[in-house]
């Protein structure tokens, strides 16, 4: 009796799942979906800092990856697929229409939820402050999680491009956000 050997499509690497989603395959392509969803949704939302469009974003994203699966050249998938997201953020920002936000009742909301909100809010306003450079660079490294080299890759920059945005937009997050954080330590 001879033991078979599969690997899940959730096991395989980016590159292999995408090589067989450029094929045809709808299992490989969502297998990729689901291991993208997140970090795309996080990333546009805070590059555009409004939920509509980052979700639109999300969705146009997914859309050109798909469109444009035959284009795919073997390199890195993740670097290849954030450019796509990069590129679409960035041209939804440029077209973008102001809006105003619709405000929802508090009602049944605890002191410590509101809190949790407003310091949610506040540090998504300092991120808003900041040059659109720093913010791209410092929600790749912190909230998508990727190295200096796949930022930079992603954004068609030098490592030490990257670097410089990381910490100048650190050091701009502590000037903006002291005052709240002393404010909570209170």
């Amino acid at each position: 009796m001879g033991a078979t050997t599969t690997i899940r499509k959730s096991e395989l690497p980016d590159n292999d799942l995408f090589m067989q989603a450029k094929e045809g395959n709808v299992e490989a392509f969502n297998a990729l979906f689901y291991r993208y969803e997140r970090k795309v949704y996080v990333y546009c939302m805070k590059v555009l800092m409004d939920e509509d469009q980052a979700h639109d974003a999300f969705q146009e994203a997914f859309m050109r990856l798909y469109q444009h699966r035959q284009s795919y050249d073997g390199r890195n998938f993740m670097v290849w697929f954030f450019t796509i997201v990069r590129n679409v953020c960035l041209n939804m920002k440029r077209n973008r229409k102001t809006t105003v936000p619709f405000e929802t009742s508090e009602a049944n909301v605890s002191d410590a939820e509101i809190r949790d909100v407003v310091l949610y809010e506040q540090v998504a306003a300092a991120l808003n402050k900041l040059p659109h450079d720093y913010r791209e660079a410092i929600v790749l490294y912190e909230y998508d999680g990727y190295s200096y080299q796949e930022i930079a890759e992603i954004i068609n920059a030098s490592i030490a491009t990257v670097k410089i945005r990381i910490f100048r937009a650190r050091k701009m997050l502590r000037t903006i956000l002291y005052p709240v954080v002393h404010d909570h330590e209170l």
